[in-house]
C-alpha cells in the first residue's frame, strides 16, 4: 500500500478571534509562522520514506491555509527528487477550466515522470464561493461540467460549449507528458450521500476521509460500486485520509483524541459556522442543512468517532488499525493527517517521525486487494449511506 502525507497549514487558535468578528488584530501567531512549521513537516515526506505529499485547496479562514493547491505542489516539486504529489482536493467549481488544465499539465512536466493524484471536489463554504462569485447553488452542475472538461483536453485540440463554461478550439503548450492519460484516475471527494453517487455515476474513484465507522464506510464503498457496476464500470477502491497521532506515550496519546476533536471543531467553524450562510433552501446542499446546523458543536460526537477512523494509537496498533481498515474498506491508498487543531509541529513531526520508522514499512508491504464484500450488489444500490468528513 502506498502512503502519503497531508501537508498544508492550520491556525488554529485564531478561531477564538475570527468567531468573535474581531478584524482590528492580526492572528496572535502570525500566518508565516504556521507555514515555517508546515515546511518543516514537508521536509521531512521524502527522507522519511513515504510516497507523496498531499494538500488541500481552501481560502479565506484559518482551516487548511492552502490556496492553489498546485502552486504548492509546484514547490514540492521542485525541492524533492522521488515522491509523488497529490490534490485533496482541487475545488473545480472555483477554476476557471483553461487556466486549470495548463496548471495541471505544467505540474505534471515539473514531477517528471513521477505520479500526480489527482482528487477534485465541489466546496461547501459560502465564504469560498462568495470570494470568487461563484453560486453556490450551482456547485453539483459545474462540477459535473468541469469533469467533462477535463476529459475533453486529453485531446490534442479540444473545446467545449455548456452551461456554464466555453472553451474554444484550444491547444494546452506545453503539453504534459501524461496527455491521454492525466485525468484517467481522478477520484472526488465527497461528504454527502448524494455527491457519492454523482461521482460514481461519473465514473470518478472515491476520496474520503473515515469521518464515520468502518461498518458504515463499508457500505458506502459497496455503495459506490454498485452504482458503478450499474453502469458497466469495474469496481473502484478509495484513497482515504486519516488523522495521525502515533506515540508510545498513554498520555501523549490522549492528547490525540483531543486534536482530532479540535480539527472537527475548526472543521465546523470553517465550513458551516464563521462567515456562513445557512445551508437551508440551498439547492445541492440539502444534507448539509440537516447535518449541520449552525452553531451546533460536533467536537465531543468526532472525538467518539476518533477511536473507530482515526490513526491514533501506538505503531503495534496502528499497523492492526490500517490492517483492519483495509479488510473493511477495500483501502487502496492511505493518506495520514500528522499536523491539525492545535497540535504544535514538533509533536506532529514527532508522530509522523515515529510512524515512518515503526508502522510505515509494514504498511508499504500490504496487499490492497478489493474484497467481495465492496464490490457492490442490488442490495447495495438500495444501502442508505451516511455524511462523512471533510477531506482537509
Amino acid at each position: 500500500m502506498d502512503v502519503g502525507v497531508m501537508v498544508t497549514n492550520y491556525n488554529h487558535r485564531d478561531w477564538d478571534r475570527l468567531l468573535a468578528g474581531d478584524y482590528q488584530q492580526p492572528p496572535a501567531t502570525p500566518d508565516a509562522a504556521i507555514h515555517r512549521e508546515t515546511i518543516l513537516l514537508g521536509e521531512m515526506v521524502e527522507p522519511l520514506g513515504f510516497d507523496a505529499l498531499w494538500c488541500a485547496e481552501h481560502y479565506g479562514s484559518a482551516y487548511s491555509m492552502q490556496g492553489n493547491p498546485l502552486q504548492w505542489l509546484a514547490y514540492w516539486a521542485g525541492r524533492t527528487k522521488r515522491i509523488g504529489m497529490g490534490t485533496a482536493v482541487i475545488v473545480l467549481p472555483w477554476w476557471q477550466p483553461v487556466k486549470l488544465i495548463h496548471e495541471i499539465a505544467m505540474l505534471d512536466l515539473l514531477l517528471d515522470g513521477r505520479k500526480l493524484h489527482l482528487g477534485i471536489g465541489r466546496g461547501v463554504s459560502a465564504h469560498e464561493y462568495d470570494g470568487f462569485s461563484v453560486p453556490r447553488e450551482e456547485s453539483r452542475q459545474r462540477f459535473a461540467e468541469m469533469v467533462e472538461i477535463l476529459r475533453a483536453s486529453e485531446q490534442l485540440r479540444f473545446s467545449h460549449e455548456g452551461k456554464y463554461y466555453k472553451v474554444p478550439d484550444t491547444t494546452v503548450r506545453p503539453m504534459a507528458p501524461h496527455r491521454g492519460h492525466l485525468f484517467d484516475n481522478l477520484k472526488a471527494a465527497f461528504n454527502t450521500p448524494a455527491s457519492m453517487e454523482q461521482a460514481a455515476e461519473l465514473g470518478l474513484g472515491q476520496m474520503f476521509v473515515t469521518g464515520t465507522t468502518l461498518d458504515e464506510m463499508a457500505v458506502q464503498v459497496a455503495k459506490f460500486n454498485a452504482i458503478r457496476g450499474k453502469k458497466g464500470m469495474p469496481p473502484n477502491q478509495p484513497t482515504t485520509m486519516m488523522y495521525l497521532h502515533c506515540s508510545t506515550d498513554r498520555d501523549e496519546l490522549a492528547k490525540g483524541y483531543r486534536y482530532a476533536g479540535e480539527q472537527a471543531w475548526a472543521a465546523r467553524n470553517h465550513y458551516a459556522v464563521w462567515n456562513a450562510v445557512d445551508f437551508a433552501g440551498v439547492p445541492g446542499y440539502e444534507d448539509y442543512a440537516q447535518r449541520w446546523r449552525q452553531g451546533k458543536d460536533f467536537v465531543e460526537e468526532r472525538m467518539k468517532m476518533a477511536e473507530d477512523g482515526h490513526l491514533i494509537g501506538t505503531p503495534e496498533e496502528l499497523i492492526a488499525k490500517i490492517k483492519r481498515t483495509q479488510e473493511k474498506i477495500s483501502l487502496e491508498y492511505l493518506i495520514v493527517h500528522p499536523a491539525h487543531g492545535s497540535k504544535p509541529g514538533p509533536e506532529a513531526r514527532a508522530s509522523l517521525e515515529l510512524f515512518a520508522k515503526e508502522v510505515l514499512p509494514e504498511v508499504q508491504k500490504m496487499a490492497t486487494p478489493i474484497h467481495e464484500h465492496s464490490l457492490g450488489s442490488e442490495e447495495a444500490l438500495a444501502a442508505e449511506t451516511s455524511i462523512g468528513g471533510a477531506i482537509g
